[in-house]
């Protein structure tokens, strides 16, 4: 189905928003890579992030302190920019970082009700 021609949802739209974010002094150079990573597999995986309860605001969360201190949304995290880290969504509507390692798969979580990783 193409969408040529349809208008962008409110998700879609506040996700896009969320480039002002980056102008934000606090943003790392770590930061905004881990944006540009993040903010594509939001845009593919958006039904599954919607219907997990997910939003543009809590996905893009900015911490009172400097990250990784205080409260970070899931789309700064460092990990986006891990060649050996897989990113999916889980079955509560976790999103779930699979590190590659070579003696096995490692998991971290980041759960939606506290924005943060396990």
């Amino acid at each position: 189905m193409t969408t040529i021609g349809k208008s962008m949802s409110a998700f879609e739209q506040e996700l896009e928003a969320t480039g002002d974010l980056l102008k934000n002094g606090k943003i790392s150079k770590d930061q905004a890579r881990a944006y540009v990573k993040s903010l594509a597999w939001f845009r593919e995986n958006g039904a599954g992030l919607l219907e997990a309860g997910w939003s543009a605001a809590e996905l893009y969360r900015m911490g009172t302190l400097a990250y990784p201190y205080s409260e970070w949304g899931p789309g700064w995290l460092t990990l986006w920019n891990n060649e050996k880290c897989q990113p999916r969504l889980g079955g509560r509507g976790d999103i779930e970082f699979v590190l590659h390692e070579a003696g096995g798969d490692v998991v971290q979580t980041c759960r939606r009700e506290k924005n943060y990783l396990s």
